[in-house]
């Protein structure tokens, strides 16, 4: 069956690009990167190509070349995200509770509600929310251990620049048969690096309960940590990109096929936040995808997804349909650490988790596209049949099609009568009902040994950070 494609134009033309270049390969030698870490300078300085001078680290052109050349070599073996996905948030500290709609801290018992809530839709990544009624000292290791102990997948996500702890990390998941990955953003902007990631690198690259794994994407913040005009964003952040890349290749962290990450954020000074929400921060990404495809090799289709809106609302319907059917149509296929997210990533909205998943639905049902079929005389023969008939509600195209229209449960088009008659739920109570059912429905119980094991490793790591794990409260299983 023929189907009608949709997709969005416009984006970064060849002369535009030719100028970031251009830039890029400037700031890069003129400009460079702070570095306050001398085994860092002294590595990555030793193969010749890049200076150290006032503080900074200078890259030479020949150097940047080489590297995207290897960027884009890397970029084309990878292959395409497939249809689309929303999956879920970076860790909140608030959450929207489910009985009293208050805004309230997360404590222990919602983080391992919200696992089992995300669980259900994702196979794994961070915790939905953090437990802010425990010790400082254990958050991110109880967390860790809620993460192994009531899912299969999630975990791994949790940071921490604290030596022991991670060390007790990496015991943690060993008794779970996995390996801890010790994942920090060690690029700052504006074009610094972060000399207490790489001590930490340094620290656990030949531990053999911890894996290394630098993140090299910056998070440029136009307006407050890197230029408010398009092209200067860009620059910057492709040009913080590569330069990670190259530090982080020089100090054997990285393998020959490691993508270039991209990302921009617009920023607001009005409000002092990052502006999620507006329109620019929406086209902005559509010129990311181009950078990331001219210089590393992809087309970028993986994003976050997130917003200020504070709640299920209509700003967070109004933001999140704009950001995904956009997007979507400009080839972005996987949405990440978002669903339920609000207020850039302080709030856990359990409604909005499947509010946000189910407008996934509605954007991929466009992305599909529109069927197209049939001749003038079947075209002809279904109107003149309706036409007999009175209507069109037994007609061929109708019973052929209707299966195939968009259904959905929360986005409901029920008439006023039946709205009435269920009681006239909002999107959000109905959303609210398929978490609650969800969180009901959901179990995980890790191996008998397995668990024994965890609880007796987080026993310790509790008694050595110099908390009693029986002062918290920690809910039971």
């Amino acid at each position: 069956m023929e189907r009608i494609q949709f997709g969005l134009s416009g984006g970064l033309s060849p002369s535009q690009l030719g100028t970031i270049h251009e830039t890029v390969l400037k700031v890069l030698d003129e400009v460079g990167m702070a570095c306050e870490h001398p085994p860092t300078v002294d590595a990555v300085t030793a193969d010749g190509g890049i200076e150290f001078e006032n503080g900074r680290l200078k890259f030479s052109s020949e150097v940047v070349e080489a590297c995207i050349a290897r960027a884009r070599a890397a970029g084309k073996k990878r292959k395409p995200e497939g249809r689309l996905r929303v999956t879920g948030p970076w860790t909140c500290f608030n959450i929207i509770d489910m009985d009293t709609d208050a805004v309230r801290a997360s404590t222990a018992a919602d983080a391992v509600a919200m696992l089992k809530l995300a669980a259900t839709c994702n196979d794994d990544g961070p915790p939905p929310v953090y437990p802010c009624d425990l010790d400082e000292r254990i958050q991110v290791l109880w967390l860790e251990k809620a993460c192994l102990e009531f899912t299969p997948g999630f975990g791994g996500a949790m940071v921490t620049h604290h030596p022991d702890t991670i060390r007790w990390l990496g015991e943690l998941h060993a008794a779970a048969g996995r390996r801890y990955t010790l994942g920090l953003q060690f690029v700052i902007s504006a074009l610094r690096l972060d000399h207490l990631a790489l001590d930490l690198f340094q620290r656990f690259r030949d531990d053999p309960l911890v894996e290394v794994s630098p993140s090299i994407c910056p998070i440029p913040t136009g307006g407050m940590t890197a230029p408010l005009s398009a092209p200067g964003l860009i620059s910057q952040s492709i040009a913080e990109s590569l330069g990670g890349m190259i530090v982080a290749e020089r100090l054997g962290l990285t393998g020959p096929d490691e993508l270039l990450p991209v990302r921009v954020d617009y920023g607001d000074m009005r409000h002092m936040t990052v502006a999620y929400s507006l329109p620019e921060n929406v086209m902005i990404q559509v010129l990311a995808r181009d950078a990331a495809e001219y210089f590393a090799g992809y087309r970028l289709d993986f994003i976050y997804l997130d917003t200020n809106a504070k709640r299920p609302d209509a700003a967070a319907a109004a933001d999140r349909m704009a950001y995904l059917l956009m997007l979507g149509l400009a080839g972005f296929r996987h949405f990440y650490m978002g669903a339920g997210q609000m207020s850039m990533d302080e709030i856990f909205s359990p409604a909005q988790f499947f509010i946000d998943i189910e407008i996934g639905r509605y954007v991929q049902h466009i992305l599909d596209g529109m069927p197209w079929q049939g001749d003038p005389d079947s075209i002809l023969e279904a109107v003149a049949d309706g036409v007999a008939e009175g209507n069109f509600l037994a007609n061929a195209t109708t019973l052929e099609t209707l299966p195939h229209l968009f259904d959905s449960k929360l986005l409901s088009r029920s008439n006023v009568g039946q709205w009435r008659a269920a009681g006239e739920p909002s999107i959000e109570q109905l959303a609210l009902e398929r978490a609650r059912e969800a969180i009901a429905s959901y179990h995980y119980q890790r191996e008998a040994g397995e668990q024994a094991e965890l609880d007796r490793v987080f026993g310790e790591a509790c008694r050595s950070l110099g908390v009693d794990p029986a002062s918290q409260p920690i809910p039971a299983r």
